[in-house]
């Protein structure tokens, strides 16, 4: 077996000592540098694809792999792979995927010491091999079957296990090909195995913090979304719609980053930022849990039990103008189930009134002529059972039906208006991190309009932050043509496009914006049909 896990002392004369006392400051110095950066970088992805780099570069290599120790299936898996002279990069940040199996740490019941990888992550020793195709003590079939098929020659090899602050190896770095200064394939210097080794127990603590810190954005996420889920859950008619506007507006983000000219070439949004609006969107209507449901539900202007009084009245009140007249006919000795005019007119105009009521009470607009007519049946009354004059419509009643457009009076509305407030006291007394400190501000300003004509707090122009902007286009968008609401058919694309240029040209909405999300028709976009949208959830 070829491994050296001490570096030999060369010898050289007093004349080198200058030279190389400066070398080894220049590696400490370096070494250090790299400490810092990745010490700083919390994206787990990147971190991983600076590990690899600056190990290339800290040792002047062609080629890096970076294995993590996968405990629960006993295995190490493929994180990155680099090849600087065939531009080969794959994992990470890349999109692309590495198709190469896991390496097993055991075979047949025993450590798969083997294979070099598996060695080193299972001794946790530093393995130098000047040349693989002269190594002894372990498999290279793999590396030679790869060279084989891409006329790739791997020559010398360092291997390095990674360990955390507890001495665990949660990973294996292993590096391929040094070079010289004309780029030959040289043996890695001995004097490198410390220095990676140091370099590589950084990155382990640094691997380990940004996956902590991952678990616990990715359960943070897990836990909001899933609330949200059952919030929206409440009313069986916008389920999912929280999760659809938080994708579109997610989108549309990503749309802005594209822009090289026009009003948004100078906007970009960087990953975290996105995340920050995926947030709000998603927790943008959590404030309807202070609403009532009945309100959230509201179909017509009444609904169940309200309703079903107005239609038990109204049956009552048919009933008596029956039984009246067979009092009548009882009375003036005719048959008792003899219809008189009288009888005759009250009841086409009680089934005129009657079918008016069923019309009324279905959400939509109520023309003047409409609410005259309203008017007439609501000053109507009838006689009791008791001889108590009744009304034909209560106030409250009449308070609903005479709504002139969609179903919910003024105090409904501003219940519903008031999910943003809500919306905002809620998020406000969360604990979110820095990077996600404006959440509640964009969440609880997506029903401003840049009119100012909005709510709650009527801000215009560019008192309203772009993300809210978003937002605002893509809860729209979903209220028009969400298949799931069963007090209106969902609007055709095309013709919600119409609505959101209307809007526009009210200066209700953004028009940029508008004219963005219909030109590159987001709606229809899906993450994989577009390369610059990466790991974009599929949330519709």
């Amino acid at each position: 077996m070829t491994s050296q896990t001490e570096p030999n002392t060369p010898d050289f004369q007093d004349t080198d000592i200058v030279s190389r006392l400066s070398t080894l400051e220049g590696d400490m110095e370096r070494l250090h540098q790299i400490g810092i950066a990745l010490s700083s970088e919390k994206n787990l992805n990147r971190l991983l694809e600076t590990i690899v780099a600056e190990a290339r570069g800290f040792t002047h290599c062609d080629a890096g792999t970076l294995y993590r120790v996968n405990e629960e299936k006993n295995v190490l898996t493929f994180e990155i792979m680099q090849t600087e002279s065939t531009g080969y990069y794959a994992g990470g940040t890349t999109g692309n995927q590495i198709t190469v199996p896991p390496v097993p740490l055991e075979k047949d019941g025993e450590p798969n010491c083997a294979n070099v990888s598996a060695y080193v992550a299972i001794t946790g020793k530093v393995v130098n091999i000047p040349d693989v195709y002269e190594a002894e003590g372990f498999d290279f079939t793999g590396p030679k079957k790869y060279d084989e098929m891409t006329g790739y020659r791997t020559q010398s090899m360092l291997v390095i296990p990674m360990r955390d602050h507890t001495d665990k190896v949660i990973g294996v770095l292993q590096l391929i090909n040094a070079q010289d200064v004309e780029k030959k394939h040289i043996p890695f210097e001995t004097r490198f195995e410390s220095m990676v080794r140091s370099l590589a127990s950084q990155a382990a603590v640094a691997i380990n913090n940004a996956q902590l810190i991952q678990d616990i954005e990715n359960l943070f996420k897990s836990v909001v979304h899933y609330t949200v889920k059952a919030i929206d859950a409440r009313s069986p008619h916008t389920a999912g719609h929280s999760s659809r506007v938080a994708a579109l507006t997610r989108r549309l983000a990503q749309t802005v980053n594209l822009q090289t000219d026009g009003p948004f070439a100078d906007v970009h949004f960087t990953d975290e930022q996105i995340e920050e609006i995926w947030m709000a969107a998603i927790m943008h209507d959590v404030g309807k849990i202070g609403v009532p449901e009945a309100v959230l539900e509201k179909q017509n202007k009444l609904d169940g039990a309200m309703y079903e009084r107005v239609v038990d009245r109204f049956q009552r009140i048919r009933e008596l103008a029956i039984m009246r007249a067979r009092l009548r006919n009882a009375t003036n000795s005719q048959p008792e189930d003899l219809v008189d005019e009288e009888l005759l007119k009250t009841l086409q105009e009680w089934e005129e009134d009657y079918e008016f009521i069923q019309w009324v009470n279905k959400p939509g607009f109520l023309a003047p002529e409409k609410k005259e007519q309203l008017d007439q049946v609501a000053v109507k009354t009838y006689t009791d059972w008791k001889g108590d004059e009744q009304p034909y419509l209560t106030e409250e009643e009449y308070l609903n039906f005479s709504v002139i457009k969609g179903n919910l009076t003024d105090n409904e509305r501003s219940q519903i208006q008031s999910h943003v407030v809500h919306t905002e006291a809620m998020l406000t007394k969360l604990p979110f991190t820095d990077k996600l400190a404006q959440v509640p501000m964009f969440a609880a300003s997506h029903h401003e309009w840049i009119n100012g004509k909005g709510y709650p707090k009527g801000l215009k122009g560019d008192q309203i932050p772009i993300p809210a902007r978003m937002m605002c286009i893509a809860d729209v968008w979903d209220a028009l043509t969400a298949q799931d609401r069963p007090y209106k058919p969902a609007i055709p694309p095309e013709k919600s496009c119409q609505i959101l240029q209307a809007g526009a040209e009210h200066d209700e909405f953004d028009k940029e914006l508008v004219d963005l999300f219909i030109s590159h028709r987001l709606w229809e976009r899906k993450s994989d049909e577009v390369a610059e949208f990466p790991d974009e959830e599929n949330e519709e």
